[in-house]
Order: C-alpha cells, then sequence, then structure tokens
C-alpha cells in the first residue's frame, strides 16, 4: 500500500492543488475543513430557546471546539469566509493572540479564498421556487389542453400517471 502524505491531501481538499507546508498542522487543516458547514450563528452561545429544545428533544447544538487555539481558528476562518476583506481587525488580533502567525494567517486566506463558493440557502431557495412554478405552469397548462380533449377526471388521471412516471427523473436517487 503507498505512503499518502495527509497533510497534502487535506491542504488539496480545500485549496484545490495548493503545496503543502509547514504552517499549519493536520490537525488544523482538518478544523479549516470543518468550519466550511459552519455559520455564523455556531459562533454565539445557545439562546433560550435552543436549550429549551435540548431540554425537551435531546438535540444539541456543538458549541465550539474544546481547544481553545482550533477554537480561534475555526472562528477566524467561519469570520473571514463570510465577511472576506472587511473582517474586523479585531479578529485577526484574536487569532494572533491564540498562537497564529501573520503567516499562516495569510495561508488560511488563501485556502479559503482558493475554495469554491456554494449559492447561499435564499439562492437555493429560489431556484427551487421557480422550478415549481415552472412545474405548476407547465401542469396546468398540459392539463387544460388534455381536459378539451378528453374528460377532466381523465385528463387528471393521465397528467398524475405523468407525473409519477417522470418524478423519479429529477430525484437524486435513494438517500442511503
Amino acid at each position: 500500500m503507498a505512503y499518502l502524505n495527509g497533510g497534502a491531501l487535506l491542504l488539496e481538499g480545500l485549496g484545490g492543488n495548493a503545496p503543502a507546508t509547514a504552517l499549519l498542522t493536520p490537525l488544523e487543516l482538518r478544523t479549516l475543513q470543518l468550519s466550511q458547514a459552519d455559520g455564523r450563528a455556531s459562533l454565539r452561545a445557545p439562546r433560550r430557546i435552543e436549550r429549551l429544545g435540548a431540554l425537551l428533544f435531546g438535540s444539541r447544538r456543538v458549541s465550539g471546539l474544546a481547544n481553545p487555539r482550533l477554537e480561534a481558528l475555526r472562528r477566524f476562518a467561519i469570520l473571514y469566509r463570510l465577511d472576506g476583506a472587511a473582517l474586523d481587525a479585531a479578529e485577526t488580533a484574536r487569532a494572533e493572540a491564540a498562537g497564529f502567525s501573520a503567516a499562516a494567517l495569510d495561508q488560511i486566506r488563501g485556502l479559503i479564498d482558493a475554495r469554491p463558493r456554494h449559492a447561499g440557502p435564499l439562492v437555493r431557495a429560489a431556484s427551487l421556487l421557480a422550478a415549481v412554478a415552472l412545474a405548476t405552469f407547465a401542469g396546468l397548462t398540459v392539463y387544460f389542453w388534455l381536459a378539451d380533449a378528453l374528460e377532466p377526471v381523465v385528463a387528471a388521471i393521465l397528467l398524475g400517471a405523468i407525473a409519477v412516471t417522470l418524478a423519479p427523473l429529477f430525484t437524486n436517487g435513494p438517500r442511503r
């Protein structure tokens, strides 16, 4: 079995084909990778209603990392990913106080900037709404076209059969 350099693989996963350097440890690179899914809400303490929900339903949101240095890295990465160059200088100072050098922070910025941006939740919601509106319009058009040629009940049954037949084409497949 071939030897794999874990640090290089983590850097590849974060920033394309960036070369691995010794500024960040593999654990810090993994922390950067995990922070890509976190939002600004993960940086604040849980609200009263969230604590009540955790008490009632047993769910808990992770409040942060146990290692203060890694938590400072996660915080810096999240805020830089969301705010970009408009990041407050106090956050940079906080990361430096946690022990990250200016070169390490530049490497973190480079890795985050090299990562492709994904559409936000509002863009995804708007595109889903547009797809539903388009499907509704097409369905109603086909229904009224069929209802003119056939009985309305037969047109509805035929349109339902077409929808059930075509629906699997637009799914991502079975979830396992």
